[in-house]
C-alpha cells in the first residue's frame, strides 16, 4: 500500500531507538523509555513524511523517481493527504510528549522548527544539509534523555551521534551522485569532489569514535558497554578505511546499511545494556 511508504521504517524505527535509548541512559524505567520510543517515532514519522511532501516535485525528475519511491511525486498519494499525514504525526508526537515528559517540549520544539527549515528548503548547502542530519540524531538523543536527566553520557553520546550522521552524509551523497547529479541538488561530492567527501566521512567517523569511547570514562556504564563499543569503533574504522580508499556510489549503497543500520544498532545495544 502506498501509505506504508510515508512510515518509512528504515530510518523511523532508528531514531526511535535512539531516543528511547537516551531516555534509558538518563535513568527512565522501562516504562518511560518506552512512551519516549514511541515520542520519537511519531516525530520522526511525522518529520521524514514531511520530507516526501517537500520534495514531491524534486522526486519526480530523473533518477530520483525510481530511487526515492514518493509516493506523494508518482500521484498515487494526494500532496495534501501527505501533508495532512505528517502534520497528524507531528501533533501525537505533542501530545504523547506533553503527557510523557513536558521537561523535554523545548527540545521537541528545536526538533520541530528544523524539520521546518528542511521543508521549506532553507538548508540546500552540502554543510547545511550535514550539519541538519547531525544536529537531528543529536537532538532526538537529547529529547530522550531529558526524560529524566542529561547525565554527562550523554552529552557525549549526543556529540557522538552528531558527528556520526554529520559524516555519514557523506556516504549517503556519494551513493546518491548518479540521481543528484541530474538535478539541482548540491551535494558534498560535487563541493569536495568523490575522495574529498569520502575523507569528510572519515574524520567525522574517527570523531564519533573518540565520542563512543569517552562516554565509557565517566562511569557511567557497565563493561558490557564497552566491549559492544569495542565493536562498534573496530567495525567503522575498517568500514572507515575502506571507504576512503574506495569511494564509490556501490560503496556508499554497502556502508549505508553497515553505517546506517549495523553499527547504530550496535551502539544502541551498548547504550541499553550497558546501563549502570
Amino acid at each position: 500500500m502506498p501509505i506504508l511508504r510515508l512510515f518509512r521504517p528504515n530510518r523511523t524505527i532508528m531514531v526511535a531507538l535512539i531516543t528511547g535509548a537516551g531516555a534509558w541512559v538518563g535513568g527512565a524505567p522501562a516504562s518511560r523509555a518506552l512512551l519516549m520510543t514511541l515520542v520519537g517515532w511519531l516525530l520522526a514519522v511525522g518529520g521524514f513524511s514531511l520530507d516526501f511532501f517537500a520534495d514531491r516535485d524534486l522526486d519526480a525528475q530523473g533518477p530520483r523517481a525510481f530511487h526515492r519511491l514518493n509516493p506523494l511525486a508518482d500521484g498515487t498519494i494526494a500532496p495534501r493527504i501527505g501533508l495532512l499525514f505528517s502534520l497528524a504525526f507531528i501533533g501525537l508526537s505533542f501530545i504523547a510528549l506533553a503527557i510523557v515528559s513536558p521537561r523535554s517540549l523545548l527540545l521537541w520544539l528545536i526538533i520541530l522548527i528544523v524539520l521546518g527549515g528542511l521543508a521549506l528548503h532553507l538548508f540546500e548547502s552540502p554543510i547545511a544539509r550535514a550539519l541538519t542530519l547531525g544536529l537531528l540524531q543529536m537532538l532526538y538523543v537529547l529529547m530522550g534523555g531529558s526524560a529524566t536527566r542529561l547525565t554527562p553520557a550523554l552529552w557525549i553520546i549526543s556529540g557522538m551521534f552528531f558527528f556520526a550522521m554529520f559524516g555519514g552524509r557523506g556516504v549517503t551523497d556519494i551513493r546518491d551522485f548518479a540521481q543528484d547529479k541530474a538535478t539541482r541538488v548540491r551535494t558534498l561530492p560535487m563541493l569536495l569532489g568523490m575522495r574529498g567527501a569520502a575523507w569528510f566521512t572519515f574524520v567525522n567517523l574517527v570523531i564519533a569514535f573518540c565520542l563512543s569511547y569517552a562516554a565509557w570514562l565517566t562511569g557511567e556504564f557497565t563493561r558490557i558497554y564497552l566491549y559492544l563499543d569495542y565493536a562498534f569503533i573496530t567495525l567503522g574504522m575498517l568500514c572507515a578505511v575502506w571507504f576512503v580508499m574506495r569511494p564509490s556510489p556501490k560503496m556508499g549503497l554497502y556502508f549505508t546499511y553497515i553505517f546506517m543500520m549495523g553499527e547504530g544498532m550496535l551502539i544502541i545495544l551498548a547504550m541499553v545494556l550497558g546501563r549502570r
